[in-house]
């Protein structure tokens, strides 16, 4: 288990809670993992990713949909522009 997971999995929800918000962190994951170049970068990334579920999560949000969209917008604009993968013109 990543660090990203962990957090989400000792967050002080109840247990179908807290793997409602794994399943956000890993969809919003697939989304945009192509984003981040590195180990660092996608380490980083998904635990802004995680960061940005259980911040809303615990602000009382539990629709899938919000939070993903909430969590990947907000981790696509913490991302570094050194950590992103760079494409050939």
């Amino acid at each position: 288990m990543d660090q990203a997971t962990s957090l989400l999995h000792q967050a002080p929800l109840d247990r179908p809670t807290a793997h409602m918000l794994c399943r956000v962190l890993e969809d919003g994951w697939a989304l945009i993992r192509g984003d981040f170049a590195g180990a660092v970068a996608e380490k980083t990334g998904r635990m802004n990713l995680a960061d940005g579920i259980l911040a809303l999560a615990n602000a009382g949000q539990r629709d899938p949909e919000v939070l993903r969209t909430y969590a990947v917008t907000r981790a696509l604009s913490l991302r570094s522009p050194a950590s992103a993968k760079r494409t050939a013109a």
